[in-house]
């Protein structure tokens, strides 16, 4: 097929072997097939709810990760998936700190009491708190964004 597009915005088409030049008018631009499907069947873009549900769906993945990345405290990087969390809370709550001794993210033994153990993790929860707020602020961000900038949007700090 052989496709046209006329002044008043029409696309026309016409059998690719010239039998029907004859009724080709004159002012057409001529399309290729691929531009002429586009012009026939626009896609709709999606709706801006569309777009938020989609932007608000990238945040539990964000969260999940930025928990899970460690923390620097008291001058070495700490686990803080939820094992590495769930034996903090282990040590506290049987109030001891074996060996004396905790295992860093690079896996050294670091000493540590009871009082420090207890201070990472304060360092961890606040650590928490402060990812969870950070995804209140663009649960809210992202209700008021316009179409490009939810286009756009990735989950950062």
């Amino acid at each position: 097929m052989k496709y046209f597009l006329s002044a008043e915005g029409e696309i026309l088409a016409f059998e690719a072997d010239g039998s029907q030049d004859h009724a080709i008018p004159e002012n057409v631009v001529s399309l290729s097939e691929a531009d002429a499907l586009s012009k026939a069947n626009p896609s709709t873009p999606p709706s801006l709810e569309t777009l938020r549900s989609a932007a608000q769906a990238q945040l539990p993945a964000w969260e999940s990760a930025e928990r899970a990345a460690g923390i620097d405290h008291a001058g070495h990087q700490w686990l803080t998936t939820s094992a590495a969390l769930q034996d903090i809370r282990d040590a506290l709550l049987a109030g001891l700190v074996p060996d004396g001794v905790w295992i860093d993210a690079e896996r050294h033994k670091v000493p540590m009491t009871l009082d420090t153990l207890r201070a990472l993790w304060a360092a961890c929860v606040s650590r928490g708190a402060t990812i969870y707020q950070r995804r209140l602020e663009m649960e809210a961000e992202i209700e008021s964004m316009e179409r490009e900038q939810l286009e756009q949007f990735f989950p950062s700090w």
